[in-house]
């Protein structure tokens, strides 16, 4: 049993939890994390340390006001500086990187499964065993790992979906007449007054699924631009159209609509079956300059730092039995069981040559 426990240890790089017995013994797996990251260098006498986080999300007032929270749940003093980095570039920075030989300048990022597919096969992510060591502090964390599609547990936690739903004016249309299913969206009494993002989202997410095909899901985008769709570059430009007043109904995510709501711009959303959920999940780069505390910020933000990111991003977990503001939307309006969800990279590689397809379409004169 020794052996198999500093065996563990040791591949963890934990081996504080083998000192000398005139050393006391950390009492958690997050003490023992802050004790590997001290003697690693990663902390100095004060706590003072860094965490490199790469990504769009969160913004950088969003991501400050997560680092102290972080600070103050573990004592420390860590700067949380953000790199405002797409996904697509962080994997051609990881990938320059292991070219030259040299490890990750970063330390956490966020990505969705075809990402992580492509770093996983380059063996560019780091794997750990968080429930082992963190899982009775952190209870959640077990489902964070578990809700990952196989490939991928040990190696990203889950934070939060991406969740595409119809926007609309409040002041310009009743909740009663509005869409009752995506294809209703095609419908003549909308003509012209639909926003739609350039990249086709969520209609080439749609084609994935058995219900409903490369070919139904590309006409119904098809029949969109011939509606007189209003195309704008991505969801967040989507919101921005109906937030201006120059659409009445848009198709765009939560966490964008949300952010109209919160400016006092009358609009709203309602979701329709079929709900496409995007996962979006965690990661610590492998060789990662302070992986000790990138680890456990990222166990604690998807775990009990999760409700303060959902409430500053208003993006939030969709799976019905969750806590989540988000979640018990979805419970009312009652499509829980009706969830699209991009969990593998195969699902994504359809949905990127769809997406393609229908950027053709949307962009062609």
């Amino acid at each position: 049993m020794i052996k198999k426990m500093f065996f563990s240890f040791t591949r963890l790089g934990l081996l504080v939890m083998l000192m000398p017995a005139s050393v006391p013994a950390a009492d958690t797996g997050s003490q023992r994390i802050i004790e590997a990251a001290i003697k690693a260098g990663e902390l100095d006498s004060s706590r003072k340390g860094e965490i490199r986080y790469w990504s769009n999300t969160p913004g950088d007032r969003d991501l400050f006001e997560i680092g102290k929270a972080f600070n103050t749940r573990f004592g420390l003093n860590v700067d949380v500086k953000g790199l405002p980095i797409s996904a697509m570039d962080v994997v051609n920075r990881l990938m320059v990187s292991a070219q030259a030989g040299r490890t990750a300048d970063g330390d956490v990022m966020l990505f969705s499964p075809s990402s992580l597919y492509w770093l996983f096969q380059r063996n560019l992510l780091e794997s750990f065993a968080w429930v082992e060591l963190l899982g009775r502090e952190f209870p959640d964390l077990k489902r964070r790992v578990e809700r990952l599609a196989p490939t991928f547990r040990n190696k990203a936690l889950e934070l939060y979906h991406l969740v595409y739903v119809i926007g609309y004016r409040t002041d310009r249309v009743k909740k009663e007449d509005l869409p009752k299913a995506w294809t209703d969206l095609a419908n003549p009494k909308w003509a012209g007054r639909i926003a739609v993002a350039n990249a086709g989202s969520p209609f080439s997410y749609l084609a994935v699924f058995p219900a409903w095909g490369e070919k139904k899901a590309v006409e119904l985008a098809k029949a969109l631009k011939d509606n007189g769709a209003i195309i704008v570059k991505g969801s967040p430009g989507v919101a921005a159209t109906l937030e201006s007043g120059e659409a009445t109904l848009g198709v765009s995510t939560v966490g964008n609509i949300e952010f109209s709501k919160a400016k006092g711009a009358p609009v709203d959303w309602i979701m329709v079956p079929g709900v496409v959920v995007n996962p979006k999940n965690l990661a610590v780069a492998k060789g990662a300059p302070h992986g000790n505390l990138a680890r456990l910020f990222v166990t604690w933000l998807s775990t009990q730092g999760r409700p303060l990111f959902e409430q500053l991003t208003r993006d939030g977990l969709a799976w019905p039995d969750e806590d989540s503001s988000l979640a018990k939307r979805i419970k009312q309006a009652g499509v829980g069981g009706d969830l699209l969800v991009m969990d593998t990279y195969e699902k994504e590689d359809v949905g990127q040559k769809n997406a393609q397809k229908i950027s053709k379409i949307y962009m062609a004169q």
